[in-house]
């Protein structure tokens, strides 16, 4: 039986692939299915120069974005 399953490899972050899937059989190939594009991405690095400063009865806390690997920043937690 051959396989009905497929693992790309070495993918670039922040590149976007597409893929489709042909059959053949001793009478040739198929068309293609329909096809599914993809965003190679990973977790994004951790913040790095975490710096606290004392205001009054408040702490500022500020960092240095991180490399997004291939998907932008939507948010940030602070954990206390």
């Amino acid at each position: 039986m051959v396989s009905s399953s497929f693992i790309a490899t070495d993918l670039t972050s922040g590149i976007t692939y597409q893929f489709k899937v042909e059959s053949r059989n001793s009478y040739g190939y198929s068309a293609f299915s329909d096809s599914i594009i993809l965003l190679s991405a990973f977790k994004p690095d951790a913040p790095t120069s975490v710096t606290t400063a004392n205001i009054g009865d408040q702490v500022k806390i500020e960092w240095s974005a991180p490399v997004e690997n291939g998907s932008p920043i939507t948010a940030y937690k602070i954990y206390i």
